[in-house]
This record gives C-alpha cells, sequence and structure tokens, in this order.
C-alpha cells in the first residue's frame, strides 16, 4: 500500500485543513505549557531564574531570525507585517525598548544572583535554535516553509507558551513579594493585548495569503509549522528539565550562541594578498561535529544548511558535511549539495586573492588539466558569493580553489554592508575562461 499522501488540490479545502490541525496543535500547546510550568508557583528563587534565563537567547536569536526571513521574501502584505514585527522587536528605533534588552531589564530586576549570561545557554536549545536557522536560509526550502517555522512559530507559538508562563509566575511568593520592584514591560508587551493583536492580524493575513498558495506551498507551510512546534516543546523541555533536576544531578551542558558579525568589512582590492586553507570533511553527525569543533577546539560557526556548517578555524575555512549513513568515514568520496550545486567531498583547497586565483586558473589550462568543474561563480547574490574551480590530482584527490568577491563574507550568512560595491567577479571568471 502507498504510503504517500494524496495532494489536495483545493486550495480552500487545503486552507481548511491546514487551519484545523494549526488549531489542534495550539490546544496541544495550551495543555503542554500549562502541566510543564505549574512548578513555577513554588520554585525557588534559584530555580525560576534557571528556567526564566533561558528564553533570553531565543528572544536575540529570534531577530536575526525575522530579518533573514524578510530577506527571502517576495514584497507584500505578510512581509510587510513582518517588517514591522522586527521593527517593534528592535524598539521602533529605540534600542534601549529593543525586546532582548527588556527581557534582560526584566532579569536583572528579579535581584536574583546568576551567573555571566554567556555562560548559561543550554547547549541542547543552542543546538535547536541553530538547527531552525539553517533551516530558514536553507535554498531548498521554500518561503512557506520560513513563514510556517519562524513567522507562526514566532508570533503564534511563542505567545501561547509565555502567557501561560506568566499566570504560574505571578503566582510565585518570591515574585509576589517584590512584585513593584520588578520591570514588567516586556510581559506586558508579550501577554497583553498587543502581542495578542499581532497575532490575529499575523493570522486572518496568513489566511489571505494562503488561499492564494499551490497546494505544495500550503504543505510546506505545515511541514515548517509543524518543526516549529517540535521545537518548541523539544526547547521548553530541556529549560524544564535543567529547573527542576536534583542538586545531585551534573547540570546541563552549555553552549556559546553563535553571532552575527557586524563589523566594518574592509573592500578587497585586486592587490590585497589573501591565502586561506579550505579544507571539506565528511562527518557521521553534523551537531556532534560542531559541538566538537566549537565548544571544545574554539571554531566560529559561519553559515550552515541541513548537510553542512561552514567553520572559523583559527583563519582557515573548514567545512564539515554530513556523510550518508551508509558510507564510513575515510572510505571514498560522496557527493554533498551545495547552494544548486553537487561538491566532491573530502576535498581541499585554498581561498585566493582575485589576481592569484585568475593566474592559477590560467596556469592550469597552460598545461592542459582538466578541470572536473571549470570556473564559475556560486551562490551569486548570496552572503558569499565566490568564484570556484575544481579539479582532481593524478590521484583522484579533489581540490577547489576560491576567490570571494568580498572575503569578509567567508563565513557570514548575511552581506556586508559594501559588497554591492564590490565589482569585478564576472569579469575575472570570464577571464578565465577566455584562456581555456
Amino acid at each position: 500500500m502507498s504510503t504517500e499522501r494524496p495532494r489536495i488540490c483545493d486550495s480552500r479545502t487545503d486552507t481548511d485543513r491546514f487551519w484545523a490541525l494549526a488549531d489542534q496543535l495550539q490546544e496541544q500547546t495550551v495543555g503542554h505549557a500549562s502541566d510543564m510550568f505549574a512548578f513555577v508557583e513554588q520554585a525557588s528563587p534559584q530555580r525560576l531564574f534557571s528556567l526564566l534565563v533561558q528564553y533570553r537567547y531565543f528572544t536575540a536569536c529570534y531577530i536575526c531570525d525575522i530579518a533573514l526571513l524578510i530577506a527571502r521574501m517576495h514584497p507584500g502584505k505578510i512581509r510587510s507585517f513582518l517588517a514591522d514585527i522586527l521593527f517593534d522587536e528592535l524598539g521602533a528605533g529605540d534600542h534601549r525598548e529593543a525586546h532582548p534588552q527588556l527581557y534582560d531589564d526584566f532579569l536583572g530586576s528579579l535581584g536574583i544572583e546568576h551567573p555571566a549570561f554567556d555562560d548559561m545557554a543550554l547547549a541542547d536549545n543552542v543546538s535547536l535554535l541553530e538547527r531552525a536557522r539553517a533551516s530558514l536560509i536553507d535554498p531548498a526550502r521554500s518561503i512557506a516553509y520560513g513563514i510556517g517555522l519562524r513567522g507562526m512559530g514566532g508570533e503564534c507559538v511563542c505567545q501561547i507558551y509565555l502567557a501561560r508562563l506568566y499566570r504560574h509566575l505571578i503566582l510565585n511568593p518570591y515574585v509576589r513579594a517584590r512584585a513593584d520592584k520588578i520591570d514588567w514591560k516586556f510581559w506586558d508587551l508579550h501577554v497583553g493585548e498587543h502581542d495578542i493583536a499581532h497575532r490575529e492580524k499575523f493570522r486572518k493575513l496568513l489566511t489571505d495569503e494562503v488561499a492564494r498558495m499551490e497546494p505544495d506551498a500550503v504543505h510546506a507551510l505545515e511541514a515548517g509549522y509543524r518543526d516549529s512546534m517540535k521545537a518548541w516543546s523539544a526547547f521548553w523541555n530541556n529549560i524544564h528539565d535543567e529547573a527542576t533536576k536534583s542538586e545531585a544531578q551534573p547540570p546541563g551542558r552549555r553552549a556559546a550562541i553563535g553571532h552575527l558579525d557586524f563589523g566594518t568589512p574592509v573592500t578587497q582590492r585586486s592587490d590585497q594578498q589573501i591565502a586561506q586553507f579550505h579544507l571539506a570533511i565528511g562527518v557521521h553527525d553534523l551537531m556532534a561535529a560542531r559541538q566538537f569543533y566549537c565548544e571544545v577546539l574554539g571554531a566560529r560557526q559561519g553559515r550552515s544548511t541541513n548537510n553542512l556548517i561552514d567553520l572559523d578555524f583559527y583563519g582557515h575555512h573548514l567545512v564539515i558535511h554530513q556523510q550518508p549513513r551508509d558510507q564510513t568515514i575515510g572510505n571514498g568520496a560522496f557527493g554533498s549539495a551545495f547552494y544548486g550545486e553537487t561538491v566532491k567531498v573530502p576535498h581541499f583547497g585554498i581561498n585566493l586573492d582575485w589576481d592569484s586565483w585568475s593566474a592559477l586558473a590560467e596556469r592550469i589550462q597552460l598545461h592542459d588539466y582538466r578541470f572536473i568543474d571549470p570556473p564559475h561563480i556560486r551562490m551569486r547574490d548570496l552572503p558569499g558569493e565566490h568564484a570556484t574551480m575544481f579539479l582532481a590530482d593524478p590521484s583522484g584527490n579533489a581540490l577547489e580553489f576560491k576567490a570571494f568577491r568580498n572575503h569578509d563574507e567567508v563565513f557570514a550568512v548575511i552581506f556586508s554592508p559594501d559588497t554591492k560595491d564590490i565589482h569585478g567577479l564576472d569579469k575575472l571568471v570570464q577571464s578565465a575562461r577566455d584562456h581555456r
């Protein structure tokens, strides 16, 4: 018997089915949240803070995720509405009113001693946030999936958990005793009419938009929403388990939250000397490898998709790829999807400046050596756009050589401000091809 889900061609029927599912999942979430947060009413100040502090890491990631989702969307009412939400999250022009800052003000007003925030994020939740972002920017995922994952997941599902948490929080004896000293502004925005109005408006706009979507887009929206619900459940379960474990149990692993580097880029000139080692390898477990390279060895994470993660490894360019489960590490190469191409892993090479890359391409061609992938441009109009060429040595080892439009974007997930002002990459590749 076939297990393939039948395709629903009636958009109205598809829309009604989706909202029926959304309502059902939200009802389940209300019950889950109510049961989970019941202990908050009698929690000690330390356990209370252990739970409350973990949400701050989502508030920081959410702003970047919404910005990335907006960047992928076409102009329309939902995109404009999400832009309004982003503006609101950022404090409507006043950084002191940005929602992450308001939440930190709330935590500070609780008057509970705690370690530095940078040392408190649960590693499992950091992985959940990073996987969600990887899915959000994955070119293989549709915009509809992203709307379900972070649009509905951020505005609708998040509000349910916060509202239920607040109901139990205000009954806690410690909180009641110092209620007049606590900064409640964050909660006023997120459990009052302000956030409810956001949720209702988003649902109405999305209903109008879904009615115009193709069935496959509605299915992608549903998939994103389901993934969001699963992630939220896991996120809060991790927090609950940590806050309620006995003192005899060891604390959960901590991890640093990845951040986007908004530093001022240096415009790349043709005489700039760049020679950066590049290595791509296969790994059995992508998240376990990320933890090892980032937390144990100190690498910094850059771009990521469902099957690969870019790492700044002491200034060099290391990429870990999820190896197919039926292959053994070190036993042959495999193809890995990469922004519309398939690249051979493992491979190694060098990121070069433009002139050196062009000279190397000419040198290879003068020796009449054949390319696996001839000089071309990859990731056009995306952060990290670059020229690339692939070839193999006589033993079959794959090598890749790159020249980035802006070398500051080797590990970036967003454009540097000056990227669009840097020209010459197309001319560089054309020049390399002319020497063939």
